[in-house]
């Protein structure tokens, strides 16, 4: 019998032209099997339906895991802060299954 249980968050900003992932975590206990892939795909899928360009979200610099994650998954740098990087992905007709 499988239990229903909380495996991570995603909180997300609805910006003019981007949906912005303000959050994402994944709990250690179900992290690189998939979850956080999962949700930005559904998240790049939601973002193509609102009409937006692009997902954009900020990663400390020390996170290397998540920063490896999402260059993966198609974000490049757009700016560069003191502690952090801002990343971007555009929306594009890939986004649609």
């Amino acid at each position: 019998m499988m239990r229903q249980q909380i495996v991570g968050l995603i909180a997300l900003e609805e910006r003019a032209e981007t949906l912005y992932v303000s959050n994402l975590a994944v709990s250690p206990l179900f992290r690189r099997i998939g979850v956080a892939s999962y949700v930005l795909s559904y998240v790049a899928l939601k973002a193509r339906k609102l009409g937006k360009k692009a997902l954009e979200l900020s990663v400390n610099k020390a996170n290397i895991p998540a920063i490896r994650l999402y260059i993966e998954y198609g974000f490049r740098l757009r700016a560069e802060k003191p502690r952090t990087f801002i990343l971007r992905r555009e929306i594009g007709s890939c986004d649609l299954q």
